[in-house]
C-alpha cells in the first residue's frame, strides 16, 4: 500500500477512535490540556496565540478562546484563503462563521496577523518526533514553512499518539504536544 494509502486508511482509524470519546470527556480532557499549556514559556511569553477553531471530537480550542482573551493574549484564528490558510484576529468567537468544510473561520477581513506567537494545531495522530497525521489539506504545513520560527504545539488526547506517523520529506513537525497527561517536547 502507498504512503497516501496507509495515510487515509489511519485518518479512518484515528477518527473513530477520536470519536469515542463522549462530550464529557472531550471536555474534561480539554480542561487538563489547558493546565498543561499555562505552565509552557512559550504560551506564558507569547503576546499572540494563533488557534485552530475546534470541530466534532478535536481538543475544545473553541472553550479555551475567550480564556485567552481574558489572560492578555491577542488571539488569531485561520481562514482557508484559496489553498493556504491565513489567521486573522479575533476578539470572541462570536467573530466567527462556518467557512470551508464547515469550521468556524473570521468573519472580519482585517489585515492578517503577522507578529510571532504560538501556533496551537489540529490532527488526527502524532509521534514522539513531533510528525503529525492532518487531514490531508496540507494547509499547515504551508504555514508553518512560512511562519519557521514561529513555535507550534498540538492539542491532541492520549490516544492520538502513536509509536510513528507516516510522513513525508515536506510534513512540518510540531514542536510540542500537549495531552492531558504531559507535555511531549519533539525537538
Amino acid at each position: 500500500m502507498s504512503q497516501k494509502g496507509n495515510k487515509e486508511e489511519l485518518r479512518k482509524v484515528m477518527r473513530n477512535r477520536r470519536n469515542s470519546l463522549s462530550l464529557n470527556e472531550i471536555y474534561a480532557q480539554t480542561e487538563k490540556c489547558f493546565m498543561h499549556l499555562q505552565t509552557m514559556p512559550e504560551f506564558q511569553e507569547s503576546a499572540w496565540i494563533y488557534s485552530y477553531l475546534a470541530i466534532g471530537s478535536e481538543v475544545d480550542t473553541i472553550s479555551l478562546v475567550s480564556r485567552f482573551i481574558k489572560m492578555g493574549k491577542k488571539v488569531a484564528a485561520p481562514k482557508v484563503e484559496r489553498d493556504e490558510i491565513a489567521f486573522y484576529e479575533i476578539g470572541s468567537i462570536r467573530e466567527c462563521r462556518p467557512g470551508v468544510f464547515g469550521i468556524l473561520e473570521p468573519a472580519s477581513y482585517k489585515a492578517p496577523a503577522d507578529e510571532k506567537g504560538l501556533i496551537l494545531l489540529p490532527g488526527l495522530a502524532f509521534d514522539m518526533s513531533g510528525n503529525r497525521l492532518g487531514y490531508g489539506g496540507g494547509f499547515y504545513d504551508k504555514y508553518l514553512k512560512s511562519h519557521p520560527d514561529y513555535p507550534c504545539a498540538a492539542l491532541a488526547f492520549e490516544l492520538q499518539i502513536l509509536d510513528e506517523v507516516p510522513h513525508e520529506e515536506h510534513d512540518k513537525t510540531v514542536d510540542y504536544i500537549i495531552t492531558p497527561e504531559r507535555i511531549i517536547v519533539c525537538h
